[in-house]
């Protein structure tokens, strides 16, 4: 029962946290807010795929049972909308600054370490049977990076084109993200 109130719980959260950004940002004027969303979106939706192959395909990550639905059976599907959650950020931050792919690749580093050491304490997911630093895989980390700054370059190129060039972009990154980490997976594993 409790592992279905956290899976309830993150369902919530991610779809809570999809549909408050875009509004926000239009509440507040900020209408680059919900097109850096719309842009994300695709690429969050496809992203657990990847994960699919890691559980299926790769066995290295084990998602527990929160009582939720699972795409293919493996990721639970509130990760459909929680990777726009980081990466939103990560873009929307780097954007701000003077060097926005430097900024890009530290602050994805940054985050991104910080939640895969979270999130086994945090009951989200864990690694199997692969290098490992305090609890957290090491072969994600530098293709999750190079997700971002793809996705910084797709968007800086890509935020004022028509949406399907946009969709095409994203969907080219959730391949290029999975062969980044059978990659890793072979050369740091």
């Amino acid at each position: 029962m409790k592992d279905q109130a956290l899976g309830t719980t993150l369902v919530v959260l991610a779809l809570g946290y999809n549909i408050a950004l875009p509004l926000a940002g239009l509440a507040r004027g900020h209408a680059r807010w919900p097109r850096l969303w719309l842009f994300l979106l695709p690429l969050s939706l496809t992203l657990p795929c990847a994960d699919w192959m890691l559980v299926e395909r790769m066995g290295t990550l084990m998602f527990p049972d929160h009582g939720v639905p699972r795409l293919g059976g493996a990721v639970p599907i509130y990760f459909m909308g929680m990777w726009i959650m980081l990466l939103w950020m990560v873009l929307w931050f780097a954007q701000l600054t003077r060097w926005p792919y430097l900024a890009t690749a530290l602050f994805a580093f940054a985050g991104f370490v910080f939640w895969e050491w979270a999130a086994r304490p945090m009951a989200l997911w864990h690694a199997v049977g692969v290098a490992q630093i305090a609890g957290f895989a090491l072969y994600p980390v530098i293709p999750e990076v190079l997700l971002c700054l793809g996705a910084v370059y797709f968007w800086r190129l890509l935020q004022n084109k028509p949406r399907h060039h946009q969709v095409l972009a994203a969907l080219s990154l959730t391949v290029f993200y999975t062969g980044a980490l059978a990659l890793a997976l072979l050369w740091i594993g």
